[in-house]
């Protein structure tokens, strides 16, 4: 997993865009801001500005998918239980939530993330347990 945290200390890595977000937009690169910045295989997390592409592709995330990913992307290998899933992605309102809930969440997270048939399973299912995040690289 490749953590860029400052742009401007790159060097000699090439300028192209990591992602292509819509309508001919790109990443700010020489942004003042420290960004946190996740790139594992093709897929690009960003989490100031809460964008995810998949091989130069923006992927539209709902706040609750993109909070689950994120969950899963920082702790990478981990199996997270239901429980905790619920808890950090609900907060305060996670006592409700149902691990059917969380598994319904999940499925569409992993079928937005899922851009092409050979794509890697980034979010992978634990029967029973939880889930994990894992790009298999």
């Amino acid at each position: 997993m490749q953590y860029i945290l400052n742009r401007k200390n790159l060097g000699n890595i090439s300028k192209a865009p990591l992602c292509a977000v819509s309508e001919n937009r790109h990443l700010q690169y020489d942004s003042p801001k420290t960004l946190t910045e996740i790139q594992e295989g093709d897929l690009y997390f960003c989490l100031e500005e809460r964008t995810v592409c998949i091989s130069s592709r923006e992927i539209e995330l709902t706040a609750k998918e993109f909070d689950a990913l994120h969950l899963l992307i920082i702790n990478r290998k981990r199996v997270l239980t239901f429980e905790t899933i619920a808890y950090h992605v609900w907060g305060e309102e996670y006592i409700d939530v149902t691990p059917k809930t969380i598994h319904n969440l999940l499925s569409r997270l992993r079928q937005k993330l899922q851009t092409t048939p050979d794509a890697p399973e980034y979010v992978i299912s634990v029967r029973g347990v939880g889930y994990k995040f894992d790009a298999g690289i």
